[in-house]
This record gives C-alpha cells, structure tokens and sequence, in this order.
C-alpha cells in the first residue's frame, strides 16, 4: 500500500482539457516504448501501429469537417474502411485487418462502442473487427471533442463523473506534471480522450474520500497505481506523470494489467472501461 498522497495547491484549475491533436502519435510512441521489454510486446506493438494508423486517420479532410454526434455515426463505416487500409498498408509486416466491413455491420458495431464506453463492461471478445471500429470511433469522437472544448466553458462546474464532452466512462486519471498543472487530477475519457478535472483523495465511482487507498506492482509500472474504494469495492488506475512524464492512460493501462489481477485479487472490481481491454486479458 502507498503513503497518502499530498493534493495539489492550485486555485480554479482548467476544468477540461481538449485531447492533444497529437494524441493517437503519443500513444503509439508509448506503447512502442512499452513493448520493448514487455512479455506481450507482439500486442503492444500491434496496437502501437493501430494507434498510428488512427492519427493518420485524424488528419484527413473528412474527419476534420465531423463535428456533430449525427455525423459520427454517419461518418463511421467511411472511416472505418479509411483506417482499415491505413493500419494495412503501415503495420509492418503484421496481421492486418483482410476483409472490408458492410455498412450496417459498421454501424450496429459503433452504436454498441458508444454504449460501452458509457459503463464499465469489458469486450467480451477480441474480434479484430470491433477493435477497428473501436479506433475509429475514438478519432472520431476525439475531434468532435476538440470542437467543443474550444467553445466557451462556465467558470466553474459540478463534477462530472461521466466525459462532459460525450458522456461516456473515464478510462482512469492522470496526475499531472508541469507548470501550471502540477498535482491536478484530471480524468481521461475511454472514447474521446478529453481530460476533466476531479478531485483527488476522493472515490470517482461512488463520490467517497475517506476510504480510498492506492495499491501499485513493487518494482514495475511505478507511475501507475489502482485507486481503490473500500465503501463501493470498485477500483481505477492514476498514472502518475511526476514518477513518468511520458505516462499515457490508454497505453500504460494495457501494459499494466498484472495490477489488475493483482487488485482483482484484493477483492477490488474493475470500474473504468478500456476499449481495447478483453475479459480474457483481464483474468
């Protein structure tokens, strides 16, 4: 178990921060970085090169002009198909993604992406197909994201449990490094990437503060860390960017995943999704 953490000193903090137009390169970098002595560095590369493939994705015409939830859904089976040959033609000698989808398989796939993002359920199975919609999905939504977090936001919020950009599930938190953030709790969405600002010291499952405690792996993964609730006996992961600057959620959080038998093991559920997180890869 981990000493109590020290909170930040900051005063009105940014209450949300827009997903990095960079964001998919980064995660591709990490995970390329987390591969290089991880036992499931095949996997971790595999998806270094979906995640390049998504930010190739992110810079074309067509993304760019979606900007509504209608033109998401209307938008996924093109980028879908778009994405598909992207990670086929850039994955490096890797099983790729053979058969083009149909249109309404597309469709029914990301209607149900939406809904699982909005809870904590992990796929069910790692058919190649949901993962490629999954990507898309997040590029999608990932822009529309950055379009309205430029809109003017209130001075102050409640707090948010869910994404306020597209109320779907957090994937964990981050604390941040760095002038002006350093300390500050922010939340990270599981299909958008927008971070919002949380309170530390405080359960984000059930809203409690005086029962949360932090379990982390002794001698690996020392930026990341489950945050557990003894009042609801859910638990997320913090990565810590002042233990690694480089610490990125949705990469780490798969590379991380002996914390989570480790804490299953504790008696602590899982209560972020990650949509690339596989019941079986979670056991």
């Amino acid at each position: 178990m981990l000493p109590p953490q020290s909170l930040p000193t900051a005063v009105s903090p940014t209450l949300l921060l827009a997903p990095a137009v960079d964001v998919f390169a980064r995660r591709a970098a990490r995970f390329r970085s987390l591969a290089a002595q991880h036992s499931q560095g095949l996997w971790l590369n595999w998806l270094a090169a979906l995640s390049e493939a998504q930010q190739s994705l992110a810079a074309t015409p067509a993304i760019l002009a979606v900007s509504t939830q209608t033109d998401l859904l209307a938008a996924a089976p093109a980028a879908v198909e778009q994405l598909r040959q992207l990670f086929n033609a850039n994955a490096y000698g890797m099983d790729g993604f053979a058969v083009a989808l149909d249109e309404s398989l597309v469709l029914d796939q990301a209607r149900s992406v939406v809904q699982m993002a909005a809870g904590s359920q992990l796929l069910a199975a790692a058919e190649r197909s949901h993962f490629l919609i999954v990507a898309a999905m997040q590029v999608l939504w990932a822009q529309a994201a950055r379009l309205r977090v430029q809109q003017p936001q209130p001075a102050q919020s409640e707090a948010h449990e869910a994404c306020p950009c597209c109320g779907s599930a957090a994937l964990g938190s981050i604390i941040m490094a760095g002038e002006g953030k350093a300390g500050l709790r922010y939340l990270e969405c599981s299909l958008c990437a927008t971070r919002w600002n949380a309170v530390r010291a405080r359960c984000t499952l059930c809203t409690q503060g005086e029962v949360v405690q932090y379990l982390a792996l002794e001698g690996a993964h020392a930026a990341v860390q489950a945050e557990t609730c003894d009042c609801c006996q859910g638990y997320i992961k913090t990565f810590m960017q002042t233990k690694d600057i480089a610490v990125e959620p949705a990469a780490d959080d798969l590379a991380s995943l002996a914390l989570d038998v480790l804490v299953g093991e504790q008696g602590f559920a899982r209560g972020a999704p990650n949509l690339f997180l596989c019941e079986a890869e979670a056991a």
